[in-house]
């Protein structure tokens, strides 16, 4: 199994590709998608799935692209429905110029098995709301992916609508159980540990709290 991560765009978000032999599954491909057909077509492969952590607008905006040049099934939770219908207005907000395209067919990944198999690689469903309502983590053999949920140095963001900062606090707790040396690929910025990530996302949790005399 191989993994590579397919970086940009203005927020400088991460997609990344996982393939084994022929078969490859994207996860969160917010742009670049011409980069991310010809890595297809280069190494010949069969993208099975794109498969996404959650449903902002930069982390969507190169789904339809792709599912219209490949065979792929999307994958993301129906709660992200409305994440997903915002796009172009939070695409405006944030001042990114191209429009998204919505995906509006999807498999719902709260109704699958929480361990699933896609052309030989097994995927651990992990729901960890609280950036999102329907955001997902992703456990593949000793890597997780973590979309906004951790990222290396800080959590990802509870304010933007839809967002629950006691869930995502939640969210982290359990990521807590889980082995610490996991390899995270989250949706921004660079790979850490799991453990050092947590480490670092509740000591920027506990002095974001107000202080009280």
């Amino acid at each position: 199994m191989n993994i590579s991560r397919i970086g940009g765009g203005p927020w400088k978000q991460n997609s990344f590709l996982i393939t084994l032999d022929s078969s490859a599954i994207l996860i969160d491909p917010g742009g670049q998608s011409q980069a991310i057909l010809e890595a297809l077509d280069n190494d010949c492969l069969t993208l099975l799935a794109i498969i996404n952590t959650h449903g902002h607008f930069d982390h969507i905006g190169a789904v339809q692209d792709i599912l219209d040049r490949t065979q792929s099934t999307f994958y993301i939770s129906a709660q992200e429905v409305p994440i997903m219908n915002t796009t172009n207005l939070m695409r405006f907000i944030f001042k990114s110029k191209e429009k998204v395209r919505i995906p509006k067919i999807f498999s719902d990944l709260d109704v699958m098995p929480r361990k699933t198999n896609f052309g030989g690689i097994s995927f651990e469903l992990v729901p960890t709301p609280g950036h999102t309502p329907g955001g997902y983590c992703f456990i593949v053999g000793e890597h997780i992916f973590s979309g906004d949920t951790v990222l290396s140095s800080m959590p990802g963001s509870a304010e933007l609508p839809g967002g629950d900062l006691q869930k995502l606090a939640n969210s982290l707790s359990f990521l807590q159980t889980l082995p610490r040396d996991l390899v995270l690929h989250p949706g921004h910025g660079r790979d850490s540990s799991l453990g050092d990530a947590l480490d670092a996302s509740i000591r920027w949790l506990e002095s974001s709290r107000p202080q009280h005399d």
